[in-house]
């Protein structure tokens, strides 16, 4: 993300962040899925999102001399909220540290391609210090995505696939894990989405105030708004606030500061500080603004059911949203909900139509 080397690290991190079957334990008031496991019963997934993580550190950054002593401990302490340094401490190390890393690694990598090299092999790292800085920085970052992630996982299975495949001692070969992640992904987990969306909806659709049209869209009218201005054309411009909600309340975008994910909150203070006053505040929440033709079916449809003024919530179905394959903020075959306020529409205008019409001729005077 930040350079080469971080990419290769986000790699492995995004590929396996993940958590387990839903328990009582939270992180700040945030349901996590993340669970110790139980470590007489195998379990399959975590075993093998563990060594998804060991395959790509012992085939594509062994030159990389880790220190996994460290690295262990920062993932189990991310994963169950118990590191020495908070989420964005480790990031901030992180950075700092793989910088100089990421330079030195290149030289080595282009000095073994030198068959004709006879220095000294580079060293990685500059000091132990380093070493132990970076490798538990690194497992805090892992810990933290299993904590917030969506997948079912048992920490101690994630551990041992990570442990016994990076040290070449896996239960599962290269192509069994392969075949065995893609089948999950591709397979059991959309799935398993489709069946909780379905049983989510028929939940909300038993809500007072509720309503479904033909396309199977649920909505509920807070505040009808003008509906002489309604919007009636997919190239309709609106203008609105929004929070958008997964199935568990939890929100994944929003217009409204207040509602957005802390990282996004803490992104936009970072890049967009003149949106803020010297207390931090945000100073004005701008709305959005877009043809309903450009967003998702249930957007385009649920936007003409209110006018100027009005309040909707929407109730997604999967293939109204975004469908069986979802988005890197949304999984295959999520249901969604959204919260609508509608400030205005601009009706669309045919830029050809508008150029064919006459020019009105003004009205004779006629003299007294």
């Amino acid at each position: 993300m930040y350079i080469k080397m971080k990419k290769i690290f986000n790699v492995a991190i995004v590929a396996l962040v993940c958590g387990a079957v839903a328990v009582s334990c939270c992180n700040g008031g945030k349901k996590t899925m993340l669970t110790k496991g139980d470590s007489s019963k195998l379990d399959t997934l975590s075993y093998a999102m563990g060594a998804n993580l060991g395959e790509f550190v012992r085939t594509r950054i062994a030159d990389i001399p880790f220190n996994f002593e460290k690295m262990d401990s920062g993932i189990e302490g991310g994963a169950l909220d118990k590191a020495k340094w908070s989420a964005e401490e480790a990031q901030e190390i992180f950075q700092t540290l793989i910088i100089p890393v990421n330079d030195r690694f290149g030289q080595l990598m282009r000095q073994k391609q030198d068959t004709t090299a006879t220095a000294e092999p580079i060293q990685i790292f500059e000091s132990e210090g380093q070493r132990d800085s970076l490798s538990y920085a690194y497992g805090i970052n892992i810990g933290n995505d299993l904590r917030n992630g969506k997948f079912p996982i048992q920490l101690c299975w994630y551990m041992q696939g990570f442990q016994q495949t990076r040290n070449g001692e896996g239960l599962m070969t290269a192509e069994q894990l392969q075949s065995y992640l893609q089948n999950y992904f591709m397979v059991v987990y959309p799935q398993q989405q489709k069946e909780l969306s379905e049983a989510w909806l028929a939940k909300m659709e038993s809500k007072s105030g509720v309503q479904k049209s033909d396309s199977g869209l649920l909505y509920k009218v807070v505040v009808e708004g003008d509906m002489s201005r309604s919007a009636v054309d997919d190239r309709d411009e609106v203008t609105v606030h929004y929070t958008g909600r997964d199935r568990d309340g939890e929100v994944f975008d929003s217009s409204i500061f207040e509602n957005m994910p802390k990282e996004r909150q803490e992104m936009m203070r970072q890049y967009q500080p003149d949106n803020f006053d010297e207390k931090g505040n945000i100073i004005e929440n701008e709305p959005v603004t877009f043809p309903l033709n450009r967003v998702i079916k249930g957007w385009t449809e649920g936007m003409k059911l209110v006018g100027p003024g009005g309040k909707i919530i929407l109730y997604i179905p999967s293939e109204l949203a975004y469908g069986p394959h979802g988005n890197q903020a949304i999984a295959p075959n999520a249901a969604l909900e959204f919260e609508v306020e509608l400030i205005d529409v601009k009706p669309f205008v045919d830029p050809a139509a508008a150029e064919a019409t006459p020019a009105e001729t003004p009205a004779e005077v006629v003299a007294e």
